[in-house]
């Protein structure tokens, strides 16, 4: 764990989106934050007009992905604060908002992080899907099971349009070992283009599942 995780529980507690003191999410900014709702593709979870098995925006085989809130600059502060803030104690606040909008998971589900690159993880201190997991899996009573790994090498993701992410994530994902559990949920903080997502189904779906779902805390884009 990097030396600012180890004195954050040191450190004064302010909001990751206003800086005022008191929490590491104010009720005012966690009233800010947008749900996506729920007429939502039950394939990716985008927010549609009417409900749908799939639609443009699917990707992969993936089934039965939700994401809480919205990308917008509330959820992105919050976040940017996990992951390049390095306050890893907002895991257990963004697992909290997921809990808030999104229903617990089927019983035989067992929840996925989808894996940080080594390189993020050395620079960070943690692995902040990981540290999502972890918390979901204590609030909704699922087993954590880390059934993907992510070799390292390999340029990043954010930033990149949904063909470049594609074609960037071939292979990018292996099997931790043994056979992948039976009905996963990939668990990630903000879906973009489901680039990712779709890899790491592919890759569980050849080790055995036999269905991939998701939950993500946000949705980048695809909604109002």
């Amino acid at each position: 764990m990097s030396p600012l995780a180890l004195l954050e529980p040191l450190l004064p507690t302010t909001c990751a989106v206003c800086g005022l003191p008191g929490g590491h999410l104010c009720e005012r900014c966690r009233g800010l934050l947008r749900g996506v709702g729920e007429v939502v593709c039950a394939g990716c979870g985008a927010p549609l007009g009417a409900p749908a098995a799939r639609c443009g925006q699917c990707e992969g085989p993936v089934a039965g992905a939700r994401q809480a809130v919205h990308y917008d600059p509330v959820a992105r502060a919050l976040v940017s604060a996990l992951k390049d803030g390095r306050r890893p104690a907002l895991a257990g606040e963004l697992a909290g908002v997921v809990v808030q909008h999104l229903p617990v998971p089927a019983l035989g589900c067992v929840l996925v992080p989808v894996p940080t690159s080594p390189a993020r993880v050395r620079r960070r201190g943690f692995d902040h899907a990981a540290l999502l997991a972890r918390e979901l899996g204590a609030r909704w009573g699922r087993p954590v099971v880390v059934a993907l790994v992510r070799p390292a090498g390999g340029p990043p993701q954010r930033g990149a349009r949904r063909g470049v992410r594609r074609s960037q994530l071939a292979g990018a994902f292996a099997p931790a070992g043994g056979a992948a559990p039976r009905h996963p949920v990939l668990v990630d903080d903000v879906r973009t283009t489901g680039a990712t997502l779709a890899a790491c189904a592919r890759t569980l779906r050849a080790g055995g599942a036999r269905s991939v779902a998701a939950v993500c805390v946000a949705r980048a884009g695809g909604g109002p």
